[in-house]
């Protein structure tokens, strides 16, 4: 009897030490993973796809209308594609005064890996663009080519998943010149 007794004090004690190392129950908190549902592969893929096309089509001689919307990004994405403009505008322009311009391209966009931590998702993917350029002998028929790795960041915020960065994993020359380091 005495050891039965002993049992029931033992296991009372232990289970009031267990319930002290639980959380504490409530709402998370604002900034915490739990309010905010996790991204798709795809979700991300497809603010990616637009992002790299928009930051291409800067190269363009008539650039389309952006295809990221304001909602997609975080200010810190939006204020590096406003600094980078006029650097490739600069670029188009020297290119364009040797007698070349882009006229179209093709991209591609492959996810190779997601990582979720908490707000913050790293997307590993490799871009495969062509681009197509005319001269002043005319257009041409062959596209050139790159494939680039790069890291994608996005920020999670009341409104869902917001890229906050797009980088190459590869630097220095022989960049495309739609893509401005630093």
């Amino acid at each position: 009897m005495k050891y039965r007794t002993y049992m029931v004090a033992v296991a009372a004690v232990l289970g009031f030490a267990l319930a002290g190392c639980q959380p504490a129950a409530g709402p998370p908190t604002a900034g915490s993973s739990a309010s905010v549902p996790g991204p798709s592969s795809s979700e991300l893929a497809a603010i990616i796809q637009a992002a790299v096309e928009d930051r291409n089509g800067t190269v363009l001689d008539t650039p389309p209308a952006a295809r990221l919307a304001e909602g997609q990004m975080t200010p810190a994405y939006r204020s590096k594609r406003e600094r980078d403009l006029p650097v490739v505008a600069r670029s188009k322009a020297g290119f364009k005064a040797m007698g070349f311009w882009y006229t179209s391209f093709s991209t591609k966009v492959t996810v190779e890996s997601v990582e979720v931590t908490g707000s913050e998702a790293s997307v590993r993917f490799q871009e495969l663009t062509e681009e197509y350029q005319a001269s002043t002998a005319g257009p041409s028929s062959v596209p050139s080519g790159y494939s680039l790795p790069q890291i994608a960041t996005f920020r999670a915020s009341g409104d869902g998943w917001q890229l906050d960065s797009l980088v190459p994993t590869v630097h220095g020359g022989g960049l495309p010149m739609s893509v401005v380091e630093g």
